[in-house]
């Protein structure tokens, strides 16, 4: 393009000269006056030519601009579009983040480990009364077992000779002894004494 833009201006500076050659000769043949018609016809040929060319290339390149811009535009909208995603996945991903963070710091919350009550030292309500009249007999004082009663002298049958004139009625049996022991076990405070046959004293 710039050879042709200096060859345009060659041809145009030489046409100039040759009109200026002209105009200082007063005698012109005609055959001089036509063959500088017909160099100043293809010389005006030469710069329509030029011309056109120019503007052909200028329409390329305007063609050119115009695809580019137009793909610039494409461009420009695909990097929107992809702008409005990652900004919708980086307000999901936060979203997430302080869900998960709740998530977390609730049950931190709500499952802290209870402090455990120390059951050496706690005391016990019901079970450990019912069970002091059964630890009581340990503390107190060994007593001794009761042995069961002897007959008596005066239990005893009279017996008497075969040759006795009179038989006697037998004797009715003695009651059998209560060898049952007490319920509850005597206090601490006046223990009770029973000798051998006071326990069979109704």
């Amino acid at each position: 393009m710039a050879d042709e833009d200096l060859g345009s201006y060659k041809d145009i500076s030489e046409l100039k000269r040759d009109l200026d050659g002209m105009k200082g000769k007063k005698d012109i043949s005609t055959r001089e006056l036509y063959d500088a018609v017909q160099k100043l016809s293809q010389k005006m040929t030469d710069i329509l030519e030029i011309f056109g060319a120019a503007a052909d290339q200028m329409k390329l390149e305007e063609k050119e601009s115009a695809f580019e811009s137009k793909r610039h535009e494409t461009i420009i909208s695909k990097l929107d579009k992809m702008l409005d995603q990652n900004k919708t996945i980086a307000e999901g991903m936060v979203s997430l983040v302080e869900l998960v963070n709740k998530n977390i710091e609730e049950p931190e919350h709500e499952d802290l480990p209870k402090p455990k009550e120390d059951t050496f030292f706690r005391p016990r309500a019901e079970p450990q009364q019912a069970a002091q009249p059964s630890m009581m007999p340990s503390m107190a004082p060994p007593q001794m077992m009761a042995m069961p009663p002897q007959m008596p002298m005066s239990f005893a049958p009279n017996v008497q000779p075969p040759d006795a004139g009179m038989q006697m009625p037998p004797m009715e049996p003695a009651p059998s002894p209560d060898l049952d022991f007490p319920d509850e076990p005597f206090g601490l405070d006046e223990p009770k004494k029973k000798g051998l046959f006071g326990m069979f004293k109704k």
